[in-house]
Order: structure tokens, then sequence, then C-alpha cells
């Protein structure tokens, strides 16, 4: 009698493998997410503008501008204060969350309609995202740099200033934005940076608990994620990096020593990478302070510096 022969067990491999690569991949795509929510958020400035502050109100001229960035992401609304057969022209660059008609008070529009006094056709813009300027994140300076050679851009093509004699005024972000615009481009001639950061990071790190409510531990994951979205590492936002190809144009370090967002030793470490800039430093004065501190001497000073930088220097042939 035949004996029907029982069928061979198959071998089924484990799943376990495929399961662990799926929530991997899960846990992966959750994380990016969760980077990229808090990237948005933390990079999103603040819109600040004062309506009633106009170079016009506080005794100046000017008109609308609206200028495209160099690197053609971003539209940028300006103010040009000019000055008819003027060849010389200055930018003034804000800071984070800030505007051109909120910086100081009021005090950054009466420090440009003391520019233009003083024969200079000045360009103030908003940087992307800020003001009233097109939408856009902060990049620290590592893309605003594009928003300031548009400025630079429409001084020298469009309002006759000469290439080599346009300065650039920049406070906080706006100082890194400045020197990181004047290491790729020849046509700014001086750069006065008020309060800006050598280095970014650390800056960051000692921010971040309190900026974003969340522990240290998940900034690893934000930088990974910014990477990935914007193109470049905040650890490699360093405008310390930047300042030796400045020289030998003139570079103006002004710092308060009270300042606790950018301590001093940010100023420090930028003048010895330019041992040819000069140092401002004002005693018991907190972040971005100095024009506050005393504004007549500030805009002495900025005139001075640019006077020396943009005119005397060249008129010699230095």
């Amino acid at each position: 009698m035949l004996r029907r022969r029982r069928p061979a067990a198959t071998t089924r491999r484990p799943a376990w493998p495929l399961i662990t690569l799926v929530a991997l991949l899960t846990l992966a795509a959750l994380a990016f997410a969760l980077g990229a929510v808090i990237t948005a958020r933390l990079t999103l400035p603040e819109r600040r503008l004062d309506a009633g502050v106009t170079p016009a109100v506080l005794g100046g001229s000017y008109e609308d501008l609206a200028l495209r960035s160099a690197d053609d992401r971003a539209v940028l609304a300006a103010w040009l204060l000019g000055v008819p057969a003027s060849d010389v022209g200055v930018v003034l660059v804000h800071g984070k969350d800030g505007s051109r008609s909120t910086t100081w008070g009021d005090g950054f529009v009466r420090l440009a309609v003391a520019l233009q006094d003083a024969g200079y056709q000045v360009v103030m813009l908003d940087l992307r995202g800020h003001g009233a300027s097109g939408a856009g994140s902060y990049a620290f300076g590592f893309l605003e740099r594009f928003d300031v050679i548009a400025a630079v851009e429409h001084l020298v093509e469009e309002r006759g200033v000469r290439p080599g004699q346009v300065g650039v005024l920049g406070v906080s972000l706006g100082g890194a934005s400045a020197i990181y615009a004047a290491a790729i481009d020849p046509r700014i001639g001086a750069v006065w940076s008020d309060s800006a950061y050598a280095d970014i990071y650390p800056i960051i790190e000692q921010e971040w608990p309190a900026a974003s409510g969340l522990p240290l531990a998940v900034l690893p994951l934000v930088r990974w994620t910014h990477r990935l979205l914007r193109g470049f590492d905040l650890v490699s936002v360093r405008p310390v990096d930047e300042v030796p190809f400045l020289e030998p144009r003139p570079l103006m370090l002004v710092h308060g020593s009270a300042d606790v967002l950018v301590p001093v030793a940010h100023a420090t470490i930028l003048s010895a990478a330019a041992p040819w800039s000069g140092v401002w430093l004002l005693d018991g004065v907190g972040h971005a302070g100095a024009y506050g501190h005393d504004p007549a001497l500030y805009t002495l000073r900025v005139n001075e510096f640019f006077d020396g930088a943009l005119r005397v220097r060249l008129a010699v042939g230095e």
C-alpha cells in the first residue's frame, strides 16, 4: 500500500530585516519632518515696519526701489536717498528681525539722511523676509550677501557711483552680510560692521534653549535638516573666514563690551583676522547699542570713516 508523501516543509525567511528597514526609514522620515518644521519656524524673520518713519519725515528726499537679489531668490524693498552727480554711495543693512524703518527706532533713517546731507547716495534695504521685502528665511549673512550686492549693483549701474566708492554699514546680521558681500564684490570699498559675529554656531548653541524651547540634543538634527533644505551647514557660517578677502579695504569693527548676544570676544576674533582694521569698543554698551549710546558721535564717526575710505583714500590713490 502506497503512502502519501508529505510535502517538504518550506523554509520561511524571517521578516525582521525588512521590518527593521521600514522602521528605520520611518524614523528618518519623521526626524526629517520634525527638523524641517523646526528649521522653518526658527529661521522665519519677524516683520517689523513703521510706516510713519521715512527719510522725508526726517528731512531727506528719497524714492522707492524694488531690487532683485543677486542670487535671484528674493524681491527686496528699498529706499534710495539720491544725490545728483554724486559718485560715492553707502548701503545700510539692518539686523535680524529689523528693517530700514525700525532699526534704532528712527535712528537708521536719521543716519541715512545725515549721509545724504554729506553727499552720499544711500540705499536702505529690507533684507529678504524682513520689512516690506519678499518672502525668505534668514541665513545668517550667508545668503543675505546677495541682497547687499543687489543694492551695490543699483548704485554702480543705475546711479553713477564709481566701483570701489561704495561703502556698506551693517548691524549684527547686517554686519555679517556686509563682510560676506565685500569678500566677493570688489566694488565695495569699505565696511562698517556693528556688532557682527565671527562665527554663528556658538551663538546658535548659546541661544538655542531659549529661542526654541527644545533641549540642545535636538540641535544636531536641525543642523542636518537645515543643510539638506538650505544647501549649507550652519557650522560653516563664519564671517571671520571671509575677512581676509577684504584686505586692504578699510574695515571698522564696532562692538559693545556689555553685549550678551554677540559677546565682545567676536570683535576680538574678527580684528585678529584683519590686523589692518579699526576697532571701536564701547564700555558698558549692549548689542547694537552704539548708536543709541551717542547718536551724534556715532554719526560723526561714520561720516569720518567713509570720507577717509571712499574719498580721501581713493583720491590719493591708495
